[in-house]
């Protein structure tokens, strides 16, 4: 299959997850299920935009755009049926969201996060070595795992691979084919119990991370 024809099987589908989406009434299971499928299609999707890409320091940026794209994504849960198929497609209405909107807004919460003040430069960069970026502080809130949710979210009949093991992992680098390897579980399996979890817990990492950060 050419790349023009994936890419246009790849609009078809998010288009048919998002409609079945503002079908199902909310609240309901069947919506929770269909609304979970759509954002793992739209993160795995490799059509996100990348804003601003170099403006920043890798890290810094890195920081920037995971909380942009965290909001983007509660954002779409809670406002898909503010969709409107007719406009746009749904990557092209979730990429403006996030050039337009979340990523602008991230700036400064992860400046003001780690007292930058001013953009960037070479002084700053040295002091970010012994600031706590936002990405340590979600690892150790997902180490410290307090109420005990991350380890009893596992994949079914795989225990070992609960969230709290995949997500450090991915925290420190590993690929996708590596986790799926090293619990010889397939990888869409595993990427797709992943952000499950992820769309499932962000209210409760963004709490922990609040009440650390303040």
């Amino acid at each position: 299959m050419s790349h023009s024809a994936k890419d246009e099987q790849m609009q078809k589908q998010l288009l048919q997850l998002a409609t079945t989406v503002q079908m199902y009434p909310a609240l309901t299971q069947a919506r929770k299920l269909a609304l979970t499928k759509l954002i793992n299609t739209i993160v795995c999707s490799g059509k996100l935009c990348h804003p601003q890409s170099g403006q920043y320091p890798a890290s810094l940026y890195e920081e920037i755009y995971n909380e942009a794209l965290q909001e983007l994504l509660l954002y779409i849960c809670q406002n898909i049926h503010k969709y409107d198929a007719t406009r746009a497609s749904v990557i092209t209405w979730v990429n403006f969201l996030l050039e337009r909107r979340f990523f602008p807004e991230a700036i400064p919460k992860i400046l003001n996060r780690q007292g930058i003040t001013q953009l960037p430069d070479q002084d700053i960069l040295a002091s970010q070595e012994k600031t706590i970026s936002l990405t340590e502080l979600v690892r150790e809130c997902i180490e410290l795992d307090p109420e005990n949710l991350f380890k009893k979210k596992h994949i079914e009949n795989f225990p070992q691979a609960n969230f709290q093991q995949l997500a450090l992992r991915r925290i420190s680098g590993k690929s996708w084919k590596e986790i799926s390897a090293e619990f010889e579980i397939k990888l869409q399996t595993v990427s797709s119990f992943y952000y499950r979890c992820v769309t499932e817990f962000a209210p409760k990492l963004k709490e922990y991370c609040s009440d650390d950060i303040n």
